[in-house]
């Protein structure tokens, strides 16, 4: 009786030591996910902070002057830009619906051509068996893609307002960290924020001039192939550019579907150029940039991508490389120089 007791309680201590486990686990994968939109927020609050900093320079006008010029400047184009590609999302929607409808017109054709049967074709996406065996599935798609429209949404005002408080006052946030180290050890903590500022500063600069680059000859290039709505895809291959080595493969599969209405050949035209246009932004466009900003080294880089993107998901990825950039400087200037005491390190995160 006793040996029976005494296994019903290790199992009750086994199940509910488990179910700490997963509780733990569960609450430190939220905890990853805010930590990484508070870091996308200070990403943020060093690029206000540095555009800030810019104006006070070459003005006779205080911070806070600046500050308020800056965010308000960014609010307005930020609305005016919302505005603008709103009104031409609705103007081009029935567009580009029918667009896409004729692409995958074509791309049926193309299937029936090499051998796949009309009848199969017409048993596979039969209307009323899809709505059949997946109206249930297509409702939770649904209620799934709300929820994740509202975390978006949640997400970039979070983004938002850390970086607007982390810009207003950076000083304040500065001394606060600073507060927490040992007195002997803060002015060199001084210099690892100092660094931190810097490279994050540089990783952005050159994240814009590349997105810029990237979404301007992607429009010129798709302009000229007679890809519908080359600007649309341009803008959109600008913002995924954000995102190093995956972003650019994200961004050409709306142009091949675009392009598969041109005809084919169209689309291997489209495929060649996205990947000229990788090997300009890779060896020629990125190095000169990185050239007095920040250098990545790309294996380290999309290791983190693929880590993050499996932990975190789609958050993880995009912000892997910043997240690279921060381990960089720390292992340089708290492990390489201050641990191991290497006289002359080298500079890990600049070129």
């Amino acid at each position: 009786m006793f040996e029976k007791t005494t296994n019903v309680r290790s199992l009750v201590f086994a199940t509910l030591l488990f179910a700490l486990i997963l509780a733990a686990a569960g609450v430190l994968m939220q905890t990853v996910n805010v930590m990484l939109l508070i870091l996308a927020g200070l990403l943020f609050g060093v690029f206000v902070n540095g555009v800030s900093g810019w104006l006070e320079k070459h003005s006779p006008l205080p911070y806070t002057a600046s500050y308020l010029i800056v965010v308000f400047t960014m609010l307005i184009v930020g609305g005016l830009g919302v505005y603008y590609l709103g009104s031409q999302t609705v103007q081009r929607a029935g567009q580009l619906g029918s667009e896409l409808q004729s692409a995958v017109e074509k791309a049926t054709d193309q299937l029936k051509e090499i051998g796949i049967t009309e009848k199969s074709l017409k048993d596979s996406f039969e209307p009323q068996k899809m709505i059949s065996d997946q109206g249930k599935s297509a409702l939770m798609g649904l209620l799934s893609g709300m929820r994740s429209i509202g975390g978006a949404i949640t997400a970039a005002f979070v983004i938002l307002f850390v970086g607007l408080y982390a810009a207003y006052e950076p000083s304040l946030y500065r001394t606060g960290i600073l507060k927490l180290v040992p007195m002997p050890k803060r002015d060199r903590a001084a210099e690892v924020l100092a660094q931190l500022n810097d490279a994050l500063s540089g990783w952005i600069v050159g994240r814009l001039m590349s997105m810029t680059l990237v979404g301007v000859l992607t429009s010129i290039g798709l302009g000229v192939l007679g890809v519908p709505l080359p600007v649309t895809l341009g803008v959109l291959a600008a913002l995924l550019t954000f995102i190093p080595n995956f972003g650019p493969l994200l961004a050409a599969l709306p142009q091949m579907m675009l392009a598969l209405n041109v005809g084919s050949d169209t689309v291997i035209y489209v495929v060649v150029f996205n990947l000229a246009l990788q090997g300009i932004e890779s060896y020629l466009i990125t190095p000169m940039i990185q050239r007095h900003e920040v250098t990545l080294p790309p294996i380290l880089t999309i290791a983190a991508q693929l880590l993050m993107g499996l932990v975190v998901g789609v958050v993880g990825i995009m912000m892997a490389a910043p997240l690279v950039v921060v381990i960089m400087v720390l292992v340089q200037m708290l492990y390489v120089e201050d641990r191991l005491g290497d006289p002359n390190p080298g500079d890990l995160t600049t070129s």
